[in-house]
């Protein structure tokens, strides 16, 4: 999918997941609270616009569960190409892998679907703040899981 740009003062934020709906979806809540955003359905398009100098990239919003693509592997990746991006991980799925994924120091945390608005606006601000490659704390993650739950948007 083609990277999707919007006028943003607030950061810009690549979303990487294989669900047009949710691109979307996302993509109007981060823009109406003045964010540039980037969308990508699938790895190579991620990492495309990765290598593309000219584009800022503030924080990368991954699905967790994608096919063919170990979120982990383009976490690492991103943060190869940008070591100062940040990186959230998103999934409707709770189970061994995401749990992992919450504990590793090197990414900003994760966003449990489905997810309300605010909830999603809190998580990526939150990530934005952080220090890049910053450890996530458990206890802010709990906090922003339980905020960010909810069933005003139900996307998984």
């Amino acid at each position: 999918m083609n990277a999707s740009r919007s006028a943003g003062n607030r950061g810009t934020v690549l979303i990487v997941d294989d669900d047009p709906a949710v691109l979307v979806l996302i993509q109007t809540i981060l823009t109406a609270a003045d964010y540039r955003v980037l969308l990508a359905a699938e790895r190579e398009d991620a990492v495309r616009m990765a290598t593309q100098k000219h584009l800022h990239i503030d924080l990368a919003l991954l699905d967790v569960r994608m096919p063919g693509m170990s979120a982990t592997a383009l976490a690492d990746e991103m943060l190869s190409l940008r070591p100062n991006v940040r990186v959230l991980f998103m999934s409707g799925l709770v189970d061994e892998e995401i749990i992992r994924i919450k504990m590793l120091d090197q990414y900003a945390g994760f966003l449990p679907k489905p997810f309300r608005s605010d909830g999603l606006l809190r998580a990526v601000r939150h990530a934005l703040e952080a220090p890049a490659a910053a450890g996530w704390n458990a206890a802010e993650s709990a906090g922003l899981a339980a905020a960010a739950s909810g069933t005003a948007i139900q996307i998984a």
